[in-house]
C-alpha cells in the first residue's frame, strides 16, 4: 500500500507565524515597558505596521482550502475550546483572583462553557460560523461567473475595506473584527484558489515594505479631529488586507515539507485561546519581579523572545492536550454525529 505523503507546509507555517503575529500585537501593548528612549515608537510603529494581518492570513488559507461543514468537527472543536477556556479560568484564578470574583467569575465560566455562542473569542465564533455557512458559501460562489465573482468581491472590498480605511466611518463597526469581514476574506482565498492560483513579481516584496511603513507612519501619526481617531491598521483596512495577500503568494511560491511544522500549526486554536491570559500572566509575574527592560533593539528582542515562549507554550499545550483528549473529542463527535446528524442530513 502507498503511503500517503505529507501535507505541504509553507501554509502550515504561514499559519504558526500568522499566530506569532497575533500574540506580538497583544504583547505589544506592554512595549514601553520593555523598549525605553525614542526607539520605543518606531518600534511600536514597526510592529502595528504588520502584526494586524495575523488574522487575515489565517482566514486566506482556510479560504484557500475551502471548509467543509460537520458535526463531529463542530463537537470536537467546541470540546477542544471548552478545555482551554476552563485553563485559562483556573490560571487567572491563582494568577489575578481579585478579577476573578462574583460576577466577573460567573461570566468567565458560562463563557467557558459556552465558548461559541457566548463569544468568548471572537475569531473563534466567526470561524464556527463560517463552518456552517461554508457549504452554501461555495455553492454561491460556483454558481457565479468568474467575472460576476470578481465583481462581488470588488463591491465587497470598497464598502467594508477601502470605504473604512480612507473616511473612518464603517458601515459594520467592527473594525474588521467580524462575521461580514470575514466571509470577505474567505471567498478571496476561494477565488484565488479557483482562478488566481499563480504566481507573482517578486517586486511585490517592495509594494509590502511600502505599505508596511505607510502602516506603521500612519499608526505613530493618526488623524485626530475632535473625537475621531484613525489610522491604517485595523483588521479590515486595505493597506493590511493587501500585505496579507502578498505574504500568502509569497508563502505559497515555496514549498517543503515538515511532518513537525504540520504538527504544531495543528494546534494553533490554543494560541487563540489562551494567548493573551499567558501575557497578562507573564507580565504580571516580570512586573511583581521589578523587571527592567532595555535601551533600543536590546528591550525589543526581549519582548519579542516573550512572545515566541508565549506561542511555543500554547502550541505545547494544544499538543498536550491532543494526546490526553483527542480520543475523548474524537468519540464525542462521532457520537453526536450517529445521533443527530440524520435529522439534519441537507441542512449543510
Amino acid at each position: 500500500m502507498a503511503i500517503k505523503p505529507a501535507r505541504n507546509s509553507n501554509y502550515e507555517l504561514l499559519r504558526i507565524l500568522a499566530m506569532f503575529m497575533i500574540v506580538f500585537i497583544h504583547a505589544n501593548m506592554y512595549l514601553f515597558q520593555f523598549v525605553y528612549g525614542s526607539s520605543a515608537v518606531f518600534f511600536n510603529g514597526m510592529v502595528n505596521g504588520i502584526c494586524n494581518i495575523g488574522v487575515t492570513c489565517f482566514m486566506l488559507i482556510s479560504g484557500y482550502y475551502g471548509m467543509k461543514f460537520s458535526l463531529g468537527k463542530f463537537v470536537r472543536m467546541e470540546c477542544m475550546m471548552i478545555t482551554y477556556s476552563l485553563a485559562e479560568t483556573v490560571l487567572l484564578c491563582i494568577m489575578v483572583p481579585q478579577q476573578m470574583q462574583g460576577a466577573a467569575l460567573l461570566e468567565q465560566l458560562a463563557k467557558s462553557f459556552l465558548p461559541f455562542i457566548t463569544r468568548k473569542h471572537w475569531f473563534y465564533s466567526c470561524y464556527i460560523c463560517l463552518l456552517f455557512f461554508s457549504g452554501y458559501i461555495q455553492k454561491f460562489i460556483e454558481h457565479l461567473k468568474k467575472e460576476e465573482l470578481e465583481r462581488l468581491l470588488c463591491l465587497m472590498l470598497v464598502l467594508f475595506s477601502v470605504l473604512p480605511t480612507f473616511f473612518y466611518f464603517e458601515l459594520i463597526p467592527d473594525n474588521g473584527k467580524g462575521l461580514v469581514h470575514m466571509i470577505m476574506i474567505y471567498m478571496i482565498g476561494r477565488y484565488i484558489r479557483m482562478y488566481k492560483d499563480v504566481r507573482i513579481s517578486r517586486k511585490t516584496v517592495a509594494l509590502f515594505l511600502a505599505l508596511w511603513i505607510i502602516n506603521g507612519i500612519s499608526h505613530e501619526i493618526p488623524i485626530q479631529i475632535g473625537g475621531i481617531y484613525h489610522h491604517l491598521c485595523k483588521d479590515n483596512s486595505i493597506t493590511n488586507l493587501t500585505m496579507a495577500v502578498i505574504l500568502f503568494y509569497l508563502f505559497k511560491e515555496f514549498t517543503f515539507q515538515s511532518g513537525f511544522i504540520n504538527r504544531a500549526a495543528s494546534n494553533v486554536f490554543a494560541v487563540f485561546a489562551l494567548n493573551d491570559t499567558l501575557v497578562l500572566i507573564i507580565m504580571k509575574v516580570l512586573g511583581d519581579s521589578g523587571f527592567h527592560g532595555a535601551d533600543g533593539i536590546w528591550g525589543f528582542m526581549m519582548l519579542a523572545g516573550m512572545v515566541a515562549v508565549i506561542l511555543a507554550g500554547c502550541l505545547l499545550i494544544g499538543e498536550v492536550r491532543r494526546l490526553l483528549l483527542d480520543r475523548c473529542d474524537r468519540y464525542l463527535g462521532e457520537l453526536a454525529e450517529r445521533k443527530l446528524m440524520n435529522r439534519i442530513k441537507g441542512w449543510f
